[in-house]
């Protein structure tokens, strides 16, 4: 088993990667370790530094 720490996401690829659902900007949560979509109000995420795109693994964001 790795020692990788969970957060090691390449943030590089942010710039490359769309929200599956609105196909809006995904940003980087680097606290919670989620890739967020605002438009969608969805998060998704990272396992083993791998993001997790999938309409059935996001979780929806709340805000005010």
């Amino acid at each position: 088993m790795s020692n990788k720490k969970e957060n090691d996401f390449n943030t590089d690829l942010t710039r490359l990667l769309v929200c599956p659902i609105s196909g809006g900007k995904l940003y980087y949560d680097k606290n919670e370790n989620f890739l967020v979509s605002k438009v969608a109000k969805l998060k998704f995420p990272i396992r083993d530094g791998v993001p997790i795109l999938l309409a059935t693994e996001s979780k929806p964001i709340f805000s005010d």
